[in-house]
């Protein structure tokens, strides 16, 4: 059974919809036909095995990888074939299972590089520091200090990245994508290696970014207590092929979802 998602039940024009997403490396299929759409404001989970084709989908989108078949719309836009390094400025930013960040820069700095695109391309303008890049600098700073400050950050800004626990640098790479202004946000494996309170902490700043920053969030995990928690909608893959979509209460009960999970004999 595969559940009707709210923008499939007609509610609004989705912020993301995929179509018929296929990805083949020579003989093996890692995804197969995938479609699902991703309403705005919304925070959709995506579970299923070890070897599901989570990441695979993740790296499609993020255009890392480049899909064998179907088409990525993002705001009404194809950005099926648009290049890698377009794509933050196109309003997409995403965090790593394996935490990604300068380790040598302070936390302030790593936050900064988030806001590249803030500098409007005015890359003369910062080097002499004119009026307008003087301006710029401001308006950086004090996005930085809010970022900081909302991921309980403030007081580690000087601290260089490398020297800190890795639940902290997970708070570091989720305030730096947040500072691309993203419209969505995609979580690959936010609650991998955090202890009960950090995810329980983790599960109420989504949504507060959900509803503060008005951000789309998709999220790979497999903390499903998490996923259930926060999700508004939940997307199912097993072996590459969308099993079950829908809200998290009717994709729970979907006996093809018990079954990847468990096992046919449970």
């Amino acid at each position: 059974m595969t559940a009707q998602t709210p923008t499939q039940a007609g509610a609004s024009q989705p912020l993301l919809a995929v179509r018929d997403l296929s990805l083949r490396f020579g003989g093996v299929t890692a995804l197969d036909s995938v479609s699902f759409d991703v309403a705005p404001d919304s925070i959709c989970g995506i579970i299923g095995p070890n070897g599901a084709g989570k990441t695979s989908l993740f790296n499609c989108l993020s255009r890392i990888y480049e899909p064998s078949e179907g088409t990525i719309r993002f705001a009404g836009a194809d950005i099926t074939r648009m290049p890698a390094h377009r794509v933050g400025s196109a309003g997409i930013a995403r965090t790593f299972q394996n935490v990604a960040l300068f380790d040598r820069l302070s936390v302030r700095k790593n936050v900064e590089a988030g806001c590249f695109g803030d500098f409007g391309g005015r890359y003369l303008s910062s080097i002499f520091m004119t009026r307008a890049a003087r301006e710029d600098r401001r308006r950086v700073s004090r996005r930085v200090d809010e970022l900081m400050a909302q991921t309980r950050l403030a007081d580690l800004a000087d601290e260089i990245v490398a020297d800190l626990p890795f639940g902290t640098r997970k708070r570091v790479e989720l305030a730096r994508a947040l500072a691309m202004s993203p419209r969505l946000l995609l979580l690959d494996e936010p609650a991998c290696g955090l202890n009960h309170e950090e995810v329980v902490e983790l599960a109420s700043w989504i949504r507060e970014v959900r509803d503060a920053m008005r951000v789309s969030v998709l999220l790979i995990e497999h903390h499903m207590n998490l996923v259930m928690r926060v999700s508004d909608q939940v997307v199912v893959l097993e072996f590459g092929k969308k099993i079950a979509d829908g809200t998290p209460e009717l994709v729970a009960s979907d006996e093809a979802v018990i079954c990847a999970y468990l096992g046919s004999g449970s």
